[in-house]
C-alpha cells in the first residue's frame, strides 16, 4: 500500500487547521470531510512516515485510541 506524496501535506495542514494535535479518528474524520477517502491502515503509513521525518508526533493514550501532534513543521 502505497501512500501519495500530496496526502503527507494534507494531514500536516489539516492538523495545523485543528490547532496542531488531534486524535486519529477525527484526523481521519475531518481528512475525509476535506475531500481525502484514506483507509485506516494508510493513515498509520503516512503517519509513521511523517513521524519518521520528525514532523509529527503519535502518542498512544490506549490500546485504540492515538494522539498526533505536530512537531516541527
Amino acid at each position: 500500500m502505497n501512500v501519495r506524496p500530496e496526502v503527507h501535506s494534507t494531514i500536516l495542514e489539516t492538523l495545523q487547521r485543528m490547532g496542531g494535535k488531534a486524535l486519529e479518528q477525527n484526523l481521519l474524520e475531518e481528512l475525509r470531510a476535506r475531500g481525502l477517502e484514506l483507509r485506516p491502515e494508510a493513515l498509520r503509513q503516512a503517519l509513521l512516515k511523517l513521524e519518521m521525518h520528525e514532523k509529527v508526533r503519535v502518542i498512544s493514550l490506549d490500546a485504540e485510541r492515538k494522539l498526533i501532534e505536530l512537531t516541527g513543521v
